[in-house]
């Protein structure tokens, strides 16, 4: 979404240099000179079709569904209008460049956050601003268009988070951890207020863990299918504790240093529907081991 709403410069910063240029070839350029030319225009052709390529391979892998009604003959017909358009009218190409510039947060934001914003308004509201003599704050502007992209950008946000959590995969993780934190309470585990399942091995000598402080922590992380993610064993180093999730860092406050204890915290403490890399899916349970073995070590 950023990439969308916010690249208005992007392909300004290229065509900006082409503004004077006209429709075609100068008719008195030499032969080498049109030779170069020429190759030139392949390989800026190639170039920008080998990514065009690439792009649409991957909008085949990740939005199949927007792949399928992809026309590459629509799309063709699109470039070759532009190409077409006048160059030898500054003015006009200067409006053109930035009339594609703003398709593209327009097209986004109608998409992805689902608000229907209206060409017209936009042709609309620019006209206005734009035939005034001049702009007495351009930052009023400017910080109009922050705000409103920050909040489309976190509807846009609240929308995905919304699909996960209606994912088949979130709701079997969500059962499948709740499930296994059941088991454990079963088997003499206790449960914090906040949903956090423990069982502590050795609690470690006082002063316990505090939020502010920096541990040297040796732990391995799994799933509750016994998938492991993530381990430091062996590798222990000073971490903060502010840094880890609310699960985590609520399980390491119940220790003291040369404590020791297995912490079952649920995805509202842990990476909730969002997940985490490859092994984290939406909603996972996530079971640790953890050691501490020393408090605020001396440098």
């Amino acid at each position: 979404m950023k990439k969308i709403f916010l690249g208005f410069g992007a392909a300004a910063v290229m065509a900006a240099g082409l503004s004077s240029c006209g429709n075609g070839a100068s008719t008195n350029a030499s032969a080498e000179d049109k030779a170069l030319g020429d190759s030139t225009a392949t390989i800026i052709g190639e170039f920008a079709a080998a990514r065009s390529v690439a792009e649409y391979q991957q909008m085949k892998e990740m939005q199949p569904e927007m792949a399928a009604k992809f026309s590459k003959a629509a799309y063709l017909k699109g470039l070759k209008a532009v190409l077409d358009a006048d160059t030898s009218d500054m003015s006009y190409f200067r409006g053109l460049q930035m009339g594609l510039q703003l398709v593209n947060p327009i097209i986004g934001i109608n998409q992805d956050a689902g608000v229907p914003v209206s060409k017209d308004v936009v042709y609309a509201a620019f006209k206005k601003v734009y035939e005034q003599d001049s702009v007495a704050d351009t930052g009023l502007y400017f910080q109009q268009y922050q705000n409103i992209m920050r909040d489309l950008s976190q509807r846009v946000e609240q929308k995905r988070e919304q699909a996960l959590a209606e994912s088949d995969e979130a709701k079997a993780n969500l059962a499948e951890g709740e499930a296994y934190c059941e088991k454990m309470l079963s088997e003499g585990y206790q449960k914090t207020e906040s949903g956090l399942v423990y069982k502590i091995i050795n609690p470690g000598t006082e002063p316990k863990v505090t939020a502010a402080d920096r541990a040297v922590i040796e732990y391995t992380g799994k799933l509750v299918d016994g998938t492991q993610f993530d381990s430091n064993a062996g590798h222990a180093t000073a971490m903060s504790v502010a840094q880890f999730v609310p699960g985590f860092k609520e399980a390491l406050c119940l220790l003291g240093a040369g404590g020791k204890m297995v912490a079952v915290i649920p995805p509202a403490l842990a990476y909730g529907v969002k997940g985490a890399g490859e092994q984290i899916g939406p909603n996972a349970t996530l079971v640790f081991d953890i050691d501490v073995l020393e408090i605020n070590p001396k440098k």
